[in-house]
């Protein structure tokens, strides 16, 4: 009766020390998967603003590289119209050198025509001296009109020349600005690619560490039930023990004789002595 007892309460030890782990356990997987929940939460958190940067970075690249087509083309416009101003300012310039040697030889003619007017008038010419007098001066009038000319031409050339350098500068300026600006939108395409290649791992890593804290829920739920329901039942064995020793003390049963019969020994001999 004793041993069955001590067993009993060995028992009773042993399920209460199963119990206690087990719901240790349990409530060490359960902050496990809050831990680990919380953590996945923040991965597709991280996830979906690393998503937003990449989208944010893949615009202002698509912004940059407009911006390096409008500044290439406008360079490339400008270039070819400083091009257009130094072949004007070229012809310009040709043109005075022209106007100006048309003027000096008029210029020249002139003066010789009316040196023979001169020479006319003394020899008693004075009908043909009037007229190459009259020649002379014509003459004279668009050699000044030449070289007025070409006065203009050379200031035009010069300062065809002078815009056609700025408008260079400008276009080469502007050709930069396009490179720059292509430079910055490949710059952002690839920050904007590695961010979305580090969105996806962040998404992933969330998605798992969810995945992880739901089985790990799963698991504490399942140690807590396990343990409630060894609890229940051993309040259940507990209650049935309690009832049956209500039942020995409410009907007793009759004790079992104690007397033995006495056995009977038979005398014993005295051994005789020897002589």
């Amino acid at each position: 009766m004793a041993a069955r007892k001590i067993r009993g309460k060995a028992a009773v030890a042993t399920e209460r020390t199963v119990r206690a782990a087990e719901r240790s356990a349990s409530e060490s997987v359960a902050g496990a998967a809050v831990n680990e929940a919380a953590m996945g939460k923040a991965d597709v958190t991280r996830g979906e603003d690393e998503a937003a940067a990449a989208a944010t970075f893949s615009a202002l690249s698509h912004a940059a590289a407009r911006r390096g087509a409008r500044d290439a083309a406008e360079g490339a416009a400008t270039l070819s119209m400083a091009d257009e101003a130094a072949a004007g300012g070229d012809l310009a310039a040709a043109i005075s050198t022209d106007a100006f040697r048309r003027g000096m030889d008029l210029a020249g003619i002139a003066g010789q025509v009316e040196v023979a007017a001169d020479v006319l008038r003394g020899v008693g010419q004075p009908t043909l001296a009037a007229f190459l007098g009259r020649t002379s001066y014509q003459l004279r009038v668009m050699a000044m009109d030449a070289l007025s000319r070409a006065t203009e031409g050379a200031i035009v050339a010069h300062g065809a020349e002078h815009i056609a350098g700025e408008l260079a500068a400008l276009g080469v300026t502007e050709m930069g600005e396009g490179r720059n600006e292509y430079a910055t939108s490949d710059a952002l395409g690839t920050a904007s690619a590695e961010m979305a290649a580090a969105a996806v791992r962040s998404a992933a890593a969330g998605a798992a560490e969810l995945a992880a804290a739901k089985a790990m829920g799963g698991m504490a739920q399942a140690l807590a039930n396990d343990g409630a329901d060894r609890a229940a039942a051993d309040r259940g064995a507990a209650a049935r023990g309690s009832r049956g020793k209500a039942a020995v003390r409410a009907n007793p049963r009759a004790p079992k004789p104690t007397t033995r019969a006495a056995s009977r020994r038979a005398p014993r001999k005295l051994n005789k002595p020897t002589k």
